[in-house]
């Protein structure tokens, strides 16, 4: 089962988004649904085809709704180890831009199988073209 979440930082950011954050989420969402299946085990290996098969699918999806704006995004694949005695991430971005026009949008997802599924975080930035 998939849990979105959103933070109340991501929303605040995407006030001015070119696309409407419920449209992000969708896009999201459906990325990651049709990349990690839900009998999907956190694979050190297949990271790296995952977040790129993730990124590409989200880029394509946001050039598709609006092309007014340049994108950038992230993806962050972390296992899920329940068992494991500490555990943690802490990711910071920064950006120089016009905070009326650019923005950035973040999405967190849980999936994948049960307690040895993963966490994907997502960050979407755009910049205007003009």
């Amino acid at each position: 089962m998939t849990t979105p979440r959103l933070s109340a930082q991501g929303t605040k950011l995407a006030a001015n988004s070119p696309i409407p954050t419920a449209k992000l989420e969708d896009i999201c969402s459906k990325a990651l649904s049709s990349i990690i299946q839900p009998t999907t085990v956190y694979k050190h290996d297949s990271t790296a085809s995952w977040n790129d098969a993730i990124i590409n699918t989200i880029l394509k999806s946001l050039v598709a709704e609006s092309s007014t704006c340049k994108y950038v995004v992230y993806s962050t694949i972390i296992q899920n180890e329940p068992a494991a005695v500490a555990r943690g991430i802490h990711s910071t971005s920064g950006a120089y831009w016009n905070n009326e026009k650019d923005g950035l949008w973040n999405y967190s997802w849980t999936g994948g199988a049960g307690d040895e599924g993963l966490y994907v975080v997502i960050s979407i930035a755009w910049i205007t073209n003009k």
